[in-house]
């Protein structure tokens, strides 16, 4: 009898455990613009993503050729998977080029954030790259390029 109850006193901890983690990465989901340290920091998903993502040269060289008047704004979810891909990739791209501006954004599972500039820019999608020349949005890339970040947001530069 004491077996079994060691085993069920064991079992209830568990489980309160691991609720208890669920609960807290619930509430430690990135909300309003945060740093690429951030959430590569706090967010495992993104910093393996970033660890294993390699550009060729092509790429690298393009992103090299981007005008520096371009910004470009990432509104995503931490808890979101098409997120955990292309967010990384992205911040990859943005290590080759200094010159370039982004802000990161995190979204609740609502699309919101507290700063209200996702419901502003009509955000539905994560991730949603909004890409900007000479403070004039050219194109968004919404959860997953056509082709790849870099082809894509190219393309918007030569339209």
């Amino acid at each position: 009898m004491r077996v079994l109850s060691a085993i069920l006193l064991s079992f209830i901890l568990v489980a309160s455990s691991a609720c208890a983690a669920s609960h807290e990465e619930k509430n430690t989901m990135a909300l309003g613009e945060i740093s690429q340290q951030q959430l590569v920091t706090n967010y495992r998903a993104f910093q393996d993503g970033y660890q294993k993502f390699q550009l060729s040269k092509a790429e690298i060289n393009q992103i090299k050729r981007w005008p520096d008047d371009l910004h470009i704004d990432v509104y995503f979810g931490s808890w979101c998977h098409d997120s955990e891909r292309e967010v990384p990739r992205f911040l990859k791209m943005m290590a080759e080029n200094s010159t370039l501006s982004n802000r990161l954004i995190g979204l609740n599972y609502d699309k919101l954030e507290p700063g209200g500039s996702a419901k502003k820019h009509e955000i539905s999608y994560t991730p949603t790259f909004v890409v900007y020349q000479n403070n004039r949005e050219i194109g968004r890339i919404i959860e997953r390029p056509n082709v790849s970040l870099t082809a894509d947001i190219s393309a918007m530069l030569t339209k």
